[in-house]
């Protein structure tokens, strides 16, 4: 007979034998509680184009039957977890052929165009990718007063900016209500648009009421194509607002400066900092440019062997996916400044450089100084970069004065680089430590990791996590949270920096999707569910909304992403959102009273809920608008 004592763990175990052990218990505390493994996209199930009431691929059903099976696949294939899809807002119609009956060209069809996306107050703008032979308007949407309940409404368009018949990108929106000296309010929306080539920002003043512009700012010219922005209000004289303009195409001559040449990073004032009225004209405050300090060339080729001077990429170029296309190999490093984020009193900027890595620059002159003195040049610093590098050799006798430049990477604050750049070592000893810490306090992974076309895409910083350091006395933060961006195969993750050490960030924790692994993608399916050839989405991590223990990242066609960054060194996902037909999920999330707002480049404008674990840590009702690319919160 069996001893009785023996009976009960017996059980238990033949009980984690079977399907019921999918029961999870958690001892951990963790208010994420039990949570699954990250979830794989179902490329095989998921149609990319329009759909009938019954999720069927059908280029002919109704709108209705669309959002019907729409919303069927997302419940089937599990599409949402811990998240609630309340509106899709389409921002491009489809067209109804008459002869066929077929519709095409919208967002129902997985066929718009998507791109910027700013909020404030009540208004909504959604911008389009545009071009050669085609401009749409930036679509201006209404919060409606039960914003869960009633999806936004459209109450007018802003016309596209063009240059002949060719439409300008909008590739960036921001938007900000804000107080003027007078106590009124004030609602700017700041627009950065263009071509391949040509970068132009103008800011228009909005009615806060109506939602529609009532005036328009001069275009500015960069001279090349502006890429994205941060918009950073001054806490301590809220009337000032400044843009933060990366430019794609720096290296250029610069329009408005005789002889000098575009910056990776121009700063603009946007508002009167007196009046807090909208400037006619934004003045331009100060510059950054990586190459003239010393950093990698831009559009850095390698020798005839493959060989650059940080290494040589990994060659995936013999493995072939399911379309007969070869996996990703590289021979170019753009280094390029792409994005960055900045911090609230304005004294830190967290780069994302493309293939230069991840950097922080030392921004406190912009922030400490009055737009006046910065622009008059009265601030007591270089208002652009100390050009210590001309032909590609340092110039060691000019390092010093990059530690006065308005804007600088952090490693010209160390104590130790200053006292030796003043020591008598040799010019040559002074050029060599300057570049080994230069380029420590650059995390870039580029090469071996491929990263056609960007590589590090943003950097935003995780808030209210100081780093819990000796002389930290600002309370600046231990975090920040990197997006990859790149296409092909296999795809990048993203990743979580420790700047505990401003001047050498390193890598403490990552979070991939099963598609990152060569595997994965290699093998997606290149079919609709129906058999017929399936529209190819892009796949890349993108831009990131960070709180202190979550990160919402829109992932393109594998949707918006929730992870718990909690635990720093092992982030983990606790909720997604992909909606059907399958797109490219690109805008930065925006919270605004509880819910999130993103745009699909394919499938228009999107409103959910998260309902996960910590969803009561997230701002809710009246605390204001959050995103990834603005200082928050906004009004």
């Amino acid at each position: 007979m069996l001893n009785r004592r023996f009976l009960l763990p017996l059980l238990l175990f033949a009980a984690s034998l079977s399907p019921l052990a999918a029961q999870c218990a958690d001892y951990t505390k963790d208010p994420a509680g039990c949570q699954p493994s990250t979830f794989d996209t179902p490329m095989d199930k998921m149609p990319t184009v329009r759909v009938n009431a019954k999720g069927e691929v059908d280029p002919t059903a109704s709108e209705a039957d669309a959002r019907k099976g729409a919303a069927l696949l997302e419940e089937t294939l599990h599409l949402f977890r811990n998240m609630r899809h309340i509106h899709w807002v389409v921002t491009v119609p489809s067209v109804k052929n008459v002869t066929t009956g077929v519709w095409s060209g919208g967002d129902m069809d997985g066929a718009g165009d998507g791109r910027g996306l700013g909020i404030a107050g009540n208004c909504i703008f959604v911008g389009h990718q545009n071009g050669a032979g085609f401009k749409h308007a930036i679509n201006i949407f209404k919060i409606q007063a039960d914003p869960e309940h009633d999806a936004p409404v459209q109450v007018g368009e802003i016309p596209a900016m063009f240059l002949g018949n060719e439409g300008f990108d909008d590739r960036e929106l921001r938007s900000l209500v804000y107080k003027n000296a007078q106590g009124q309010d004030r609602y700017i929306l700041v627009r950065n648009a263009g071509t391949n080539t040509i970068g132009r920002m103008e800011t228009y003043t909005i009615d806060p009421q109506t939602c529609l512009p009532t005036h328009k700012s001069d275009e500015i010219d960069f001279g090349g194509q502006s890429h994205e922005f941060f918009m950073w209000q001054d806490p301590k004289n809220q009337k000032r607002v400044l843009v933060y303009m990366t430019n794609w195409t720096s290296g250029l001559p610069d329009p408005d400066r005789p002889g000098m040449k575009t910056s990776d990073l121009t700063i603009l004032a946007v508002t009167d900092e007196v009046t807090g009225e909208p400037l006619q004209k934004p003045v331009t405050l100060a510059g950054f440019d990586l190459q003239e300090v010393g950093g990698p060339p831009v559009n850095e080729k390698a020798d005839a062997t493959g060989l650059f001077s940080d290494g040589r990429f990994i060659d995936y170029s013999d493995n072939k996916n399911l379309l007969g296309r070869a996996g990703n190999f590289q021979n170019n490093e753009q280094n390029r400044l792409h994005s960055l984020s900045v911090l609230d009193d304005g004294e830190r900027a967290y780069v994302a450089g493309t293939t230069a890595g991840f950097y922080v620059l030392d921004t406190e002159a912009i922030a400490t100084h009055t737009n006046a003195q910065l622009a008059a040049g009265q601030a007591g610093c270089n208002g652009r970069s100390t050009v210590v590098s001309p032909n590609g050799v340092i110039d060691a006798a000019k390092l010093p004065a990059l530690a006065n430049d308005c804007i600088h990477m952090v490693i010209n604050n160390d104590p130790g680089l200053k006292a030796f750049l003043a020591s008598n070592a040799s010019a040559q000893a002074k050029a060599e430590r300057y570049l080994v810490l230069l380029t420590r306090s650059r995390f870039d992974v580029y090469p071996p990791i491929n990263a056609t076309p960007t590589g590090t895409h943003s950097a935003i910083f995780v808030p209210n996590r100081p780093a819990m350091v000796k002389g930290n006395t600002k309370g600046r933060p231990a975090y920040v949270w990197l997006s990859d961006e790149n296409g092909g195969c296999p795809l990048n993750y993203a990743r979580i920096m420790s700047v505990e050490s401003e001047i050498t960030p390193i890598m403490i924790g990552a979070f991939a999707i099963p598609d990152n692994t060569l595997e994965e993608c290699l093998t997606q399916s290149i079919l609709e569910p129906n058999g017929q050839r399936r529209q190819q989405v892009a796949q890349q991590n993108h831009n990131p909304t960070v709180f202190k223990n979550l990160v919402f990242n829109t992932w393109y066609g594998h949707g918006l992403r929730v992870i718990d960054i909690s635990l720093p060194m092992n982030p983990r996902e606790v909720g997604y959102a992909l909606p059907a037909p399958q797109g490219i999920a690109r805008t930065y999330p925006v919270f605004k009273d509880g819910l999130i707002y993103w745009v699909d480049n394919n499938t228009g404008l999107h409103v959910a809920k998260y309902t996960g674990p910590r969803a009561d840590e997230l701002p809710g009702v009246g605390t204001g608008t959050y995103e990834g690319n603005a200082t928050s919160p906004h009004r």
